[in-house]
């Protein structure tokens, strides 16, 4: 029996050998590929720059570092369509009122969620009084009194 067990157990060791052995493999082997891969996007990306840098218009976009350094656009508020500028406002003013509406949803949600963990609370309060001794002990006499008198009255 302990033999059984000594090959069993060496059995799946040797197995589990192979795994280990296997997933060392196909680690190294995906490290190889992700350096390769990094290797060609570093000389991809070195490349793009020398042909960005040659050209006159695009090297302008680039500073020193290599971040786009884009102008802002220059907006002549003389220049623009006064029907653009009123619906310009008209949107401003719209998601001015939505946030005021987007406050005052939360705020009366907030409310609702207060009000219903006082309700939550009170009914607790409640469940828990009627369960007193007091409640049980009159309970008790009034099942008493009126098994005598022989009228049964619903519980509460």
């Amino acid at each position: 029996m302990c033999r059984k067990e000594l090959e069993r157990l060496e059995t799946e060791n040797s197995r589990n050998t192979v795994i280990v052995t296997d997933y060392k493999q196909i680690c190294t082997q995906l490290s190889e590929r992700l350096e390769k891969q990094q290797t060609a996007h570093r000389e991809e990306l070195s490349r793009i720059k020398i042909l960005v840098k040659s050209c006159e218009a695009c090297s302008k976009m680039f500073d020193a570092d290599g971040k786009v350094n884009l102008p802002e656009p220059k907006i002549d508020p003389e220049k623009m369509n006064p029907k653009i500028v009123d619906l310009q406002q008209q949107v401003r003013e719209l998601e001015l009122e939505l946030a005021q509406t987007k406050l005052a949803l939360v705020e009366s949600e907030c409310k609702t969620q207060d009000l219903t963990h006082s309700l939550h609370a009170a009914v607790s309060e409640i469940q828990a009084s009627k369960n007193t001794w007091f409640t049980k002990t009159l309970n008790s006499i009034k099942e008493v009194a009126n098994t005598h008198t022989g009228k049964k009255e619903p519980k509460d």
